[in-house]
């Protein structure tokens, strides 16, 4: 059985989650990223749709 799309508050703490363990790593989100992290939340974006927006852009970064 799928599970249904997340709701907003769901996917605003999926995303306050992923940010509190980027500074653990005394790391930060690209400026390029936020954008695409508020439509997340907003429900105009996926995870998968991240997913493959940041293997298209580091995969040319990296010569694949």
């Amino acid at each position: 059985m799928l599970n249904p799309a997340p709701n907003q508050s769901v996917r605003q703490r999926n995303v306050a989650n992923m940010l509190a363990t980027l500074r653990v790593e005394n790391l930060r989100p690209s400026e390029s990223l936020k954008p695409a992290l508020k439509a997340y939340v907003d429900g105009q974006k996926t995870t998968a749709d991240l997913l493959n927006e940041v293997k298209a852009k580091y995969g040319a970064l990296r010569g694949g």
